[in-house]
């Protein structure tokens, strides 16, 4: 546990162990150490995170320029994509603090970067997303990630925000984090004295409450509602134990059938990501 950050070395320490905590998070679907899956390993994803964070930190001109330079130090990497969304919603944050600092402030100051997003950080993103070739995109029309952006980047985010989870955060101040998950991770970690699982309770409740945005882009709306629903059930009573170890079979036997049939939470686990980053900042994780 970290004292609450004050330097760009607390930053990236905080950005790197959030990454970490997560994949010990035990998340049905998701790639961690409790299992591997969707032809990725816990190892890349563990270099992805070393790879990213001080690029994301570096010396930069905003927001888009951060994404795409710590997703092409990640291709370098492991040459795949492992973590364009968690750099999507790192890079944000971390200009925030370059710019102002942590302080109690964060979300009010975040909401400012935001509102100044450019054309550029648009450019620099759309070359980012190309390079990372995330699965499902398709073609959406206006702004196609595709072609040259004309609009800045929280205006790009926002015409995909109502199918897109990490749009909607761009557009409604990360609010996913800030008024649901940090209140559940704080929760969690209380009632059951353990970091990992406190993040199973953010991922779980996330995806309980939200359909999951890459399998909405891979499997359709529906299917993703429908896996929602599915998932319920168990989320519900793990979130109700007090003892998440109870239902510890029962979790990687939902892991195992969500992966045989190539269902990737993955938004979700990105959002998760985000929210132990700012947990970790304030020392809460």
């Amino acid at each position: 546990m970290l004292n609450m950050a004050n330097s760009v070395s607390d930053y990236i320490q905080c950005y790197q162990q959030a990454c970490l905590l997560e994949l010990r998070a035990l998340k049905p679907g998701n790639v961690g150490y409790h299992s591997s899956g969707h032809g990725m390993s816990v190892e890349q994803f563990e270099l992805s995170a070393q790879a990213s964070a001080e690029p994301l930190f570096s010396k930069c001109n905003g927001v888009g320029e951060r994404v795409l330079k710590a997703v092409k130090a990640t291709r370098d990497a492991v040459a795949d994509n492992t973590n364009l969304g968690i750099i999507l919603l790192a890079a944000p944050i971390a200009e925030t603090l370059i710019k102002s600092g942590y302080n109690q402030k964060l979300r009010d100051n975040l909401a400012k970067v935001l509102a100044d997003l450019s054309i550029d950080d648009a450019k620099y993103c759309y070359q980012a997303i190309q390079l990372a070739m995330p699965g499902g995109m398709g073609e959406v029309g206006d702004q196609d990630i595709s072609n040259e952006p004309s609009v800045t980047l929280l205006e790009a985010m926002r015409l995909s925000a109502d199918k897109d989870r990490i749009g909607y955060q761009y557009t409604n101040t990360f609010s996913d984090i800030f008024e649901h998950n940090l209140p559940i991770y704080r929760e969690y970690q209380q009632k059951w004295g353990s970091q990992e699982w406190a993040a199973t309770a953010v991922f779980l409740s996330q995806w309980v409450r939200v359909p999951d945005s890459l399998i909405i882009r891979k499997k359709g709306l529906l299917k993703a509602c429908e896996i929602s629903d599915m998932i319920a059930p168990l989320a519900n009573q793990v979130l109700a134990s007090r003892d998440p170890t109870d239902h510890i079979s029962g979790l990687l036997s939902l892991d195992s059938e969500l992966k045989e049939v190539g269902i990737n939470p993955g938004t979700t686990a990105d959002i998760t990501v985000a929210t132990l980053f700012v947990a970790m900042l304030d020392g809460q994780a």
